[in-house]
């Protein structure tokens, strides 16, 4: 750690003596001292310009998520900190304390009164709650460590239009990047967008598919912790897996240090940020594309259902839909018409397979069916976003409706098409489109069960 710190130290006296003055007798005409205070008020003059407005991308250890703070940095030394972490409920809050820039082996940005929303990461009482990262009834340890986070970071870095300053933590000599706002920001909003971020990859849809720039796929999962694990799907998830604690950011993710991930010969490479895209998926440092594993992987899951939403038909579905509700109602002198058609999973003779349920009233029709899936040698299913199934068979109430209802039969047989997939989200398909592969006029949309 020594021999880090002197390097960092290095790097920081190179940049004092050239980021403040072009003028080489101006700097060495100063004391040392002189200089030092030159350099403490320019890097404080950075943080309070146009408004003093920024946002801190925060880490206290390697263990647990980064943390987004937005921080209103004023001449009079007060700032005011607001955040909605984990640790103060989820619940936006602010606080006004003390700010200064401090010399020690160069200008330090010190926070240097006690303020509930920064200070609980660096405070070392015990680490309590159900959200305690581990220990027994939610204590994360009794030796006085809490968070290990910093409360005073060295000025490593501003940009040249700046507007993002590195800090490093004194302490844990972690990277901290403050990253100017634009005042008419509205600091509530802000925070409340980041946090819905990682909301977006349900646990539900927990495993994606990253693609690295030389097509090479990998399995990440638990990505919307904030601590996601890779492994190469061509390898071993035993023992290739590599894990690492990241920030999510209005612009998408970065990992505290760069991950260095496995590749299936054991080689490897490196990310570092990852950025979302136009499409809403996500591509970054060697890395082309990440999303959630492709739409036939998850419509063929046996743990899932998913139910047709009327509303969504068109084209030719829809007509063949309405037809099948009209000779339903005319054939059985009722109201009854179609209700739910579910994709799902049931017991057949003892063992589980693939079914499309129709619910006629309280009738209810399964067919037996098979997708049309490829694997690949290590028995992963081939990435699709095409779909083809084949009824093999069906109950009695099935066939019956078949034989009595023509187009009834004909709207099931329809669905045994060509179709391409998409969905509403590539990060959290709850919703699957199938569009008819020869016909783009005739859709209809499928939605995860909850």
């Amino acid at each position: 750690m020594k021999t880090r710190k002197s390097i960092y130290l290095a790097a920081l006296a190179a940049l004092a003596l050239t980021a403040c003055s072009n003028d080489d007798n101006e700097i060495f005409d100063q004391s040392a001292a002189d200089r030092l205070e030159q350099y403490k008020k320019d890097y404080a003059d950075v943080l309070t310009a146009d408004g003093g407005l920024w946002t801190m991308e925060y880490f206290s250890n390697a263990e647990e998520p980064g943390y987004v703070f937005v921080m209103k940095f004023d001449k009079n030394g007060s700032v005011q900190i607001s955040a909605n972490h984990k640790w103060i409920d989820g619940e936006f809050k602010q606080e006004t304390s003390l700010w200064k820039m401090i010399a020690d082996n160069g200008p330090v940005l010190s926070f240097n009164s006690y303020n509930k929303l920064f200070h609980i990461f660096s405070d070392p009482a015990n680490i309590v709650g159900p959200d305690a990262p581990s220990g027994e009834e939610g204590d994360i340890n009794e030796t006085g460590y809490g968070h290990e986070g910093d409360y005073e970071f060295q000025v490593m870095e501003v940009s040249e239009d700046g507007k993002t300053v590195r800090l490093l933590g004194k302490k844990r000599l972690i990277d901290i990047f403050l990253h100017r706002l634009d005042t008419s920001v509205d600091v509530q909003e802000y925070l409340e967008d980041v946090k819905d971020i990682p909301n977006r990859f349900s646990t539900r849809f927990n495993d994606l598919t990253m693609t690295d720039v030389d097509g090479n796929l990998y399995r990440v999962y638990d990505f919307g912790t904030g601590i996601p694990s890779i492994y190469p799907l061509a390898g071993d998830a035993v023992s290739q897996t590599v894990s690492a604690n990241g920030i999510f950011t209005l612009d998408g993710f970065r990992f505290m240090k760069p991950l260095e991930v496995k590749r299936a010969d054991d080689s490897t490479f490196e990310i570092e940020n990852l950025y979302f895209n136009s499409e809403g998926a996500m591509n970054g440092d060697n890395v082309e594309d990440l999303r959630a594993t492709s739409p036939l992987e998850n419509l063929i899951r046996a743990d899932l259902t998913w139910t047709l939403d009327p509303e969504s038909l068109s084209g030719k579905v829809k007509s063949l839909y309405d037809a099948a509700n009209d000779a339903l109602v005319s054939a059985l002198t009722s109201k009854d018409t179609l209700g739910a058609i579910d994709f799902t999973y049931a017991s057949v003779a003892g063992k589980i397979v693939p079914q499309l349920v129709t619910r006629i009233g309280t009738r209810i029709c399964r067919d037996y069916i098979e997708y049309d899936v490829q694997t690949d040698a290590n028995d992963n299913v081939v990435s699709s976003d095409q779909l083809h199934f084949s009824i093999t068979g069906g109950n009695n109430t099935a066939l019956k409706y078949d034989k009595e209802i023509p187009a009834y039969k004909a709207f099931k047989d329809y669905l045994t098409g060509y179709f391409l997939m998409t969905v509403s989200d590539p990060m959290c398909p709850e919703v699957i489109i199938l569009t008819d592969k020869n016909d783009n006029s005739s859709s209809c949309s499928f939605k995860v069960k909850k």
